[in-house]
């Protein structure tokens, strides 16, 4: 009998086996996070008050034929918000129940239980998939998504962003956690650059147009509402976020559909994360 309690292992140690890029399709996924405005950083959710927004991304993605796939907060949907109603003709998966950034560490396994309520409540079936706020995950995770039932997890930028997490030592291709449940993790180049819709915002096409040639053969791409349209509150973001998301304010679905035109002549079809999940990932 151990005297001691065993260490619960670090992320790393818990991947069982990585999907062989060569073996994989080259295929991507536009996502979207459906929260809060700016992630609750603001207190509103205006984007979500009309369906207007929802449907100019849907429309958009259906006119360019990249399937739409998203992740929604759950505690919003029993705000019968028009855009959240909206988001219910795509497919949809949990991201986290209330988006609580400075508890959900001490909470994630908690959040997916209660994901899972939600889901079974508004739809009548569990959710497979789901998504961690801020891209972050606890050595517990990978349990914890079996534990509740979730096939898929897509939480993890194989990248590090200061003072949130730093995962440059996990793969950038799927893998399968020890647990049995699937990583799709976001897009990361060769040299570890997170490529989200914000960054690209942020850093340019010029930045990203030979990056684009070290992304992985499953690609997903990260988007908020926000990268789309400004929320009439924006100036009660910090000032350094003002400055970030003030480059390229008004370009999201240009450099979008920029980067859809990259990624397809490069041969990357597009679908969505179940699809990935189920078909491409045996």
């Amino acid at each position: 009998m151990d005297v001691f309690p065993k260490a619960r292992m670090s992320l790393q140690e818990q991947i069982d086996t990585v999907y062989d890029s060569e073996a994989l399709p080259k295929v991507a996924c536009i996502t979207c996070d459906i929260e809060m405005d700016f992630g609750g950083r603001i207190g509103t959710t205006e984007l979500l008050e009309t369906k207007d927004h929802a449907d100019h991304l849907i429309d958009f993605c259906s006119e360019h034929k990249t399937p739409l796939t998203g992740f929604v907060v759950t505690k919003l949907l029993d705000k019968k918000l028009p855009g959240i109603n909206k988001f219910r003709d795509i497919e949809l998966h949990p991201h986290s129940h209330t988006h609580k950034t400075k508890t959900y560490r001490l909470e994630s396994a908690k959040e997916m239980a209660r994901c899972q309520e939600e889901w079974s409540k508004h739809f009548g079936t569990s959710a497979t998939g789901y998504r961690a706020p801020q891209g972050v995950m606890t050595d517990s995770d990978p349990d914890a998504l079996a534990q509740n039932g979730f096939i898929f997890n897509a939480s993890i930028f194989p990248a590090r962003r200061r003072g949130v997490f730093d995962y440059r030592d996990l793969p950038r291709e799927p893998w399968l956690w020890n647990s049995g449940v699937k990583e799709i993790p976001f897009a990361a180049t060769e040299d570890r650059s997170r490529l989200t819709l914000s960054t690209l915002k942020l850093l340019g096409k010029g930045y990203w147009k030979k990056k684009i040639d070290t992304l992985p053969n499953i690609v997903v791409i990260d988007t908020h509402l926000h990268d789309f349209a400004t929320p009439t509150a924006f100036n009660a973001l910090p000032i350094p976020l003002r400055i970030a998301y003030s480059r390229n304010k008004q370009k999201g679905y240009v450099l979008l559909d920029w980067l859809i035109g990259e990624l397809k002549q490069r041969g990357y079809t597009f679908d969505t994360m179940n699809t990935v999940a189920t078909q491409h990932l045996r």
